[in-house]
Order: C-alpha cells, then structure tokens, then sequence
C-alpha cells in the first residue's frame, strides 16, 4: 500500500532557524535537560568571562602588576598583552573555566583513582604554558609569578591535578592515575624550584634559635 502522509517542508527564514536550533531540545525528555542545565551554565559563564577578558585587554597588564605585586608586567606592556591573549586562548582551549564551576557544583564524576607523582615544572598544566603569570628558569623549569598568594589559592592551580581526565588533558608528564591502594604515593604538592621540606623545617628553626627558645617538646599519649 502506498503512503499518502506527507511531510511539511522546513519553515524559511527565521522561524526555520529557531526550529532548528531549538527542536531537537525540546523532543529531549525534561529530566535529560535538567541534568545537562549545570553544564550549559557553566559553558556559557566560561564564554562570558572570556568575552569580557578581550574587551578588557589593555587593562589586564595593570591587573597582573597588582595581583603579582611586579610593575615588570606594565614595563613590558606589548609583551604582556601578547601573553594575555595566550592566556585566554589557553583558558578557552582547556575549558579551564567550566570545569572549575562543574566542579564547585559538583557535577564533575570522577572514577576512584590515586593520582601519583611529582611535579617536574614542565609547564603543561598552566594552560598550556600560556598562562599570564608563567615564566621560566636558566635551567627551563617553570616558575608562578603568584605562587601560594591569595589569588593562586582561590583558583584551581593548588589541586590540580585531581583525576585522569585533567592528566590526559594536559598531556602532563609528572603524574599518573592508578586504582586506589594503601601504599599509594601521596600526591606532592607544585611547590617553588629548589624548594624541599627540609628547607621548611630549617627556616621555622632559626627564628625559634636566634631568640634563645628552646625546641618544643611534644607530649607522648601514655
């Protein structure tokens, strides 16, 4: 038997487009949508902050000067924006800002996994070495303008990296994912080059020693 039904043909013009466009969204069950609200929040935060970061480019030099307390950023004002913009592109390929949201909304799932290494100052994970304030050594090993500041604690520097996905991401030579076991290596913090636990201990010891105070002994549980 032949089929008779016949299909409307596609609205022109705007009206088209809007079904286009919308559609297949509103055929997607309600709870599938809701679940995907959290994602598409974050992405189009993410657009916004980078669509403002271009619109503020000539004031950013000034910004990094005073976030990293160093007016070399406002001497080397072409350089600076230059590198801005590899900053930006870095966020916007990394979907850094997304990511940071997702993951303060917990909306992020992550297998159980232990991440292992040890940071060797490659660079990869600031944004693919175009962070604002990256810069590097005589011995090619990256250093942060803002390291342990203010401003590095409330960004996600300090945690990274907290799964597989983040490490494949970044292509990051330093640490891996393995299943969780209780001789696993802890993750070691990025801290400055040249910086060792031992140099910690050394300095809270000499205040103490040049003002004659004696070591504080630690009581035993009995």
């Amino acid at each position: 038997m032949r089929d008779n039904t016949t299909t409307a043909p596609p609205a022109r013009g705007l009206r088209g487009r809007l079904q286009t466009a919308v559609g297949p969204a509103l055929r997607t069950p309600a709870a599938l949508r809701w679940g995907r609200a959290p994602h598409a929040v974050a992405r189009a935060a993410e657009l916004s902050i980078i669509a403002l970061g271009y619109l503020a480019l000539p004031l950013w030099p000034f910004v990094a000067a005073a976030v990293a307390g160093d007016l070399s950023y406002l001497r080397r004002y072409p350089a600076t924006l230059r590198q801005v913009v590899r900053h930006i592109q870095g966020t916007l390929r990394g979907r850094s800002v997304a990511r940071f949201l997702l993951e303060k909304m917990g909306q992020r799932r992550t297998q159980r996994e232990q991440v292992v290494g040890a940071c060797t100052h490659c660079g990869n994970c600031c944004l693919y070495r175009g962070c604002l304030f990256l810069s590097y050594d005589t011995r090619g090993q990256s250093r942060c303008g803002i390291y342990g500041g203010r401003v590095w604690k409330m960004l996600a520097c300090g945690d990274y990296p907290i799964n597989r996905e983040e490490i494949e991401l970044y292509e990051c030579p330093s640490f891996v994912a393995v299943p969780p076991s209780p001789g696993a290596r802890k993750v070691i913090p990025i801290a400055a080059v040249g910086f060792s636990p031992a140099d910690s201990q050394r300095a809270d010891a000499q205040p103490a020693a040049a003002a004659g105070v004696p070591p504080r002994r630690t009581k035993r549980a009995k």
